[in-house]
């Protein structure tokens, strides 16, 4: 009786897979030839590291994901930018590759099948007995995969250390991303999901999604990222870098990466159709707008509450509200350690504040001035980037409150007034 890889019999795959329905190549840019070619020439290399067939098309994805649907290749925009093109070619191998088979067709649909999501009870039922028929069939994909990987880097101990580090990477990359498309105008960064200081703002139909991801790295810096975590889930899928992945991380995760494999230039359609992809469910009746054409209302409330937040935590800190200004700008540049407890909810933490970064009250207290400038008529020089406002009435005077923060933390105070 024939089986495929894992040992599940042939008739009981295409029993459990069904019929797929017909699909058509997404509406989403090509990758080929005569469209980004540095990006079609890592494809290929993936694929012969792979020794898999060509995908029938390669696109360009909205979500920080490489995946494919039936056949189809499509790598995540996010992914392009934020990861080296050798350590894009490791993470496209890792997908193409699976284990030999005479049916490789009925092993990719039960793989691709397996991250479906069901859209009701009873295909749910159907999927969790796909899902427990083809475990050891994943097993046995993941081995594979993640040996291709290694290939890919080059073979020798080190390439296992960069095969582990690209998969880091991206899944860094997935999450970040992810947060960032749910709610672009978050002040705060990935650590703030666990301390409360992301706003309740919503995801936003912006067409210029991507850009704004894209400047947000170049100006305003990688996001926070647990990489423990981001550890612990990926080790156990990756038997052949578990050990690898497990290690100490060296350097930022997520970054717009300068040896990217270069894309041509994207028209505002397709940027379009991208974000369109990358958006979270929900969105699709919502009219197009630019993030870089918000008005001061969009994100305003939000840097309301944060500062309103930290002048509540100095009066518990105090036991009193200010007297002054100045009070409130020196107790958040001398405490900041106790202000940030109070803001959490947390008791006084005695002689933790010795251990305060040396910047950290100045950052406190730009918060504060950010609201104070933008009640006065400033705004941001761009929506996405906190605390660099530009003059009222179109002057060209522009204040970094985030230079300030770095390097005359007293000059802060001036604007309080």
């Amino acid at each position: 009786m024939a089986r495929l890889p894992g040992g599940l019999t042939v008739w009981r795959g295409r029993r459990l897979l069904g019929t797929p329905a017909p699909s058509s190549p997404p509406a989403l840019p090509s990758v080929d030839a005569a469209h980004h070619a540095a990006l079609h020439s890592v494809v290929l290399d993936a694929v012969k590291f792979a020794d898999a067939q060509p995908p029938p098309s390669v696109h360009l994805g909205g979500p920080a994901t490489v995946r494919t649907t039936a056949g189809v290749l499509v790598i995540g925009l996010p992914l392009v930018w934020g990861l080296s093109a050798d350590e894009l070619r490791m993470l496209i191998t890792h997908e193409l590759a699976q284990p030999a088979s005479r049916h490789p067709d009925l092993v990719r649909g039960l793989l691709e099948a397996r991250r479906h999501t069901p859209g009701s009870q009873k295909t749910a039922a159907r999927h969790a007995r796909l899902l427990a028929a083809t475990e050891t069939l994943l097993g046995e994909a993941e081995q594979v995969r993640d040996a291709a990987a290694v290939t890919a880097a080059g073979g020798g101990l080190s390439a296992v250390e960069d095969a582990a580090r690209a998969l880091l990477k991206a899944a860094a990359i997935e999450a970040a991303f992810a947060a960032f498309a749910a709610a672009p105008l978050a002040s705060g960064t990935m650590s703030a999901h666990a301390t409360g200081s992301l706003p309740a703002t919503g995801p936003i139909r912006a067409e210029d999604l991507h850009e704004g991801w894209r400047l947000r790295l170049a100006r305003w810096g990688a996001p926070a990222t647990d990489a423990a975590t981001l550890q612990a889930a990926l080790a156990p899928h990756h038997p052949g870098l578990a050990g690898e992945l497990r290690a100490p991380v060296d350097g930022p995760l997520v970054r717009l990466a300068p040896d990217a494999a270069p894309l041509d230039e994207l028209g505002p359609a397709a940027l379009r159709a991208l974000a369109a992809e990358a958006l979270p469910e929900g969105t699709a009746g919502e009219p197009w707008v630019r993030l870089a054409d918000l008005p001061v209302e969009a994100y305003l409330p939000d840097v309301e509450r944060r500062a309103r937040q930290y002048v509540e935590a100095v009066s518990t800190v105090l036991g009193r509200a200010p007297d002054t200004r100045g009070e409130l700008a020196g107790t958040l540049l001398r405490r900041p350690v106790d202000v940030e407890r109070a803001r959490r909810g947390l008791p006084p933490g005695g002689e933790e504040d010795a251990a305060a970064p040396p910047w950290m009250g100045a950052a406190l207290l730009a918060v504060v001035v950010e609201y104070t400038l933008l009640r006065k008529g400033w705004k941001r020089e761009h929506p996405l980037l906190p605390r660099r406002l530009t003059a009222p009435g179109g002057a060209a005077e522009v204040i970094d409150l985030n230079e300030l923060v770095r390097s005359d933390p007293g000059a802060l105070r001036e604007h309080l007034g």
